[in-house]
């Protein structure tokens, strides 16, 4: 009997060794991004630079009005070069915006590097509606040999809050800085088919 006992002991302590021992590990199901709840106007800008950054569609299109929450509406102005060059602005939604951004994403290798700069920021908050103005430089290391890769110009941001009191992009204007600027639209415009 004690025996029996004994080999009972080993075989639970065998099977409590093995059931507890340690997996080898498993890569993530789920990249992890930046993207801060938009509670205040700067925030939308701060999760804009990190989803251009991070290469994150899901985030740079949280970055725009919901139209689930909000009776605003998405409306994009391009330079007015490119306004008259590229006629897909005469109809730019938010389904452009996605359509854009994928394509620039998969013509991008995901560990180059995308960044976007602003400087010379102003922002303007009256109730629940805010101006953003700044300069840009952006820079998308994509394999799209006739497009460029640094993109400049002013960006004007009309920012709303919504029926969650989350800020939004509605309105996004396009400027060039100077005539020889190839600016954020006309990337824009090269990804958006």
């Amino acid at each position: 009997m004690r025996k029996a006992i004994s080999i009972l002991a080993v075989i639970i302590t065998a099977v409590s060794v093995y059931s507890c021992s340690l997996r080898s590990d498993e890569a993530p199901t789920t990249s992890r991004t930046t993207f801060v709840p938009p509670t205040s106007p700067d925030l939308v800008i701060v999760n804009l630079q990190f989803s251009v950054i991070e290469k994150d569609v899901n985030n740079y299109m949280a970055c725009f009005v919901d139209t689930g929450y909000s009776v605003r509406r998405y409306t994009y102005v391009p330079d007015v070069i490119s306004q008259i060059q590229y006629p897909i602005f005469q109809n730019w939604k938010l389904t452009n915006e996605k359509t854009y951004f994928n394509s620039m994403l998969s013509l991008t290798d995901p560990n180059a590097t995308s960044n976007v700069f602003f400087s010379a920021p102003t922002l303007s908050t009256l109730s629940d509606t805010a101006v953003y103005d700044a300069d840009y430089l952006l820079h998308v290391d994509h394999q799209k040999t006739n497009v460029a890769k640094t993109l400049k110009g002013k960006i004007r941001l009309i920012l709303s809050s919504d029926s969650r009191n989350l800020w939004s992009i509605h309105k996004w204007i396009d400027f060039q800085s100077t005539s020889n600027d190839t600016t954020w639209s006309v990337l824009k415009a090269n990804f958006s088919n």
